[in-house]
């Protein structure tokens, strides 16, 4: 009968022991791509023939967005992959962005004016971008942004881009940005 009892403990103990905390820790890779609809407008300026002044504005929730529809539970942390870029794949021959700046804002649903986060000229003197270096890595410029997003996902990002071209910019900006999403989901281990 001590048998028996003990068999019975054992068989009704194994479960108990036999238990693995689940793993709810998930991350997601992701790209968050932004167009940026540009409009330019002549310049007169003496020293130059032909001068035309862009900016352009795109507006993004990464909270509302498909990119952290695709992760489980909670976000935890927001993680800058390599390689984000602001591009413009229109760029003709002749055709030359001679400065560029960048203005990142943020609000949250309640607010009417975004506040300003970072602005930076990407092109230092005697850069530019053409066909050939039609876009910039942007790595080092989005710390700001990225600290913003992990203190809320569902801040509401302002980009705004302004510069200088040799030609009218009629084509959209395209800013990338790879990101790496952590979240943590739980959920109930038992309910009644």
């Amino acid at each position: 009968m001590k048998l028996k009892n003990l068999i019975l403990l054992g068989v009704l103990l194994l479960p108990l022991f036999a238990c693995n905390d689940a793993d709810t820790d998930y991350t997601t890779e992701t790209k968050l791509i932004i167009d940026i609809p540009t409009k330019s407008y002549l310049v007169d300026l003496s020293e130059s023939p032909e001068t035309y002044h862009f900016d352009g504005v795109g507006i993004f929730c990464l909270g509302y967005s498909d990119e952290l529809k695709k992760c489980p539970g909670d976000v935890v942390q927001i993680i800058p992959g390599a390689g984000s870029t602001i591009s413009f794949e229109a760029l003709q021959n002749s055709e030359t962005i001679e400065k560029l700046q960048l203005v990142i804002a943020y609000k949250t649903q309640g607010d009417d004016d975004y506040q300003q986060i970072h602005s930076v000229n990407l092109l230092q003197d005697g850069s530019f971008l053409n066909s050939a270096t039609h876009s910039l890595v942007l790595d080092d410029v989005l710390a700001p942004l990225i600290n913003r997003l992990n203190e809320n996902p569902r801040y509401f990002i302002s980009i705004e881009i302004n510069g200088l071209a040799n030609f009218k910019l009629s084509s959209d900006a395209q800013f990338t940005i790879p990101l790496i999403i952590e979240s943590e989901y739980n959920s109930p281990r038992f309910t009644l």
